[in-house]
């Protein structure tokens, strides 16, 4: 196995808790292998939005700091030591903010509705022409006449909360964030349900719509919901911590 196979393993968590130890050991030890890492690091295309830029930025700023201190003669044996130390250092904990902090805020809400809103259950209802009309057409990636369809239901009664809902999450398939966050504020506002994921959802459209304060606002929804254990408390307690 050649070092860049070694270093890639490494970085996608494929390797045990014992072999990441020898692997960071290996930096402390192998200059040469050290700088392999940062190389590995800085080009690797894994930076998806700017705050990743800015962190490999500061990587390279300190790898380039030290790779100079490192290209003299190094006439001191404890001098050199102290510089791989100070290099390993920098290797380890700017791979990990890399590698393991780096899911954006949109990636979030992205994978969310990628997991869970690729299609939607076949509602039961007294209405079969319907709910379940709106739902085969969003199930066949026609979200526009679905949205229309779920938005005609709500025309007739506005107290519907499965098509508000539904209408919510075509909106947001369509990236129609505004009428979204309009149709997910109806349900979070609907008292008569006993487990109610507007607020949950609220926050989805605010991460994926991403304007200025949305990220803010998505975050104050996902406090409320995990501090009052609402439809989506699991998700948003992880959220939170990878928000913060």
């Amino acid at each position: 196995m050649d070092n860049m196979e070694y270093i890639d393993d490494y970085f996608n968590r494929s390797n045990t808790a014992e072999q990441k130890e020898q692997f960071e050991q290996r930096i402390v030890r192998d200059i040469s292998f050290a700088e392999e890492v940062a190389f590995y690091i800085s080009t690797h295309e894994v930076i998806k939005d700017q705050l990743q830029i800015e962190k490999k930025q500061r990587f390279r700023a300190v790898y380039e700091q030290q790779k100079t201190a490192l290209s003299g003669k190094r006439p001191v044996r404890q001098m050199w030591k102290y510089a791989v130390a100070a290099c390993t250092v920098a290797v380890i904990a700017m791979a990990r903010l890399l590698f393991s902090s780096g899911t954006s805020p949109k990636q979030l809400a992205d994978d969310y509705v990628q997991q869970n809103w690729e299609t939607l259950d076949i509602a039961m209802s007294a209405e079969p022409d319907s709910l379940q009309t709106g739902l085969a057409l969003f199930n066949t990636g026609k979200m526009a006449p679905a949205l229309l369809q779920f938005e005609t239901i709500l025309e007739r009664d506005s107290a519907n909360f499965m098509a508000k809902e539904y209408a919510g999450i075509a909106a947001l398939r369509l990236s129609q964030y505004d009428k979204a966050l309009f149709y997910f504020s109806a349900l979070a506002s609907d008292t008569t349900l006993h487990s109610n994921p507007g607020r949950f959802y609220q926050a989805i459209a605010l991460l994926k719509r991403g304007g200025p304060a949305d990220t803010d606002m998505a975050k104050k929804l996902l406090q409320e919901v995990a501090a009052n254990d609402l439809e989506g408390s699991k998700e948003a307690k992880q959220w939170l911590k990878k928000l913060d």
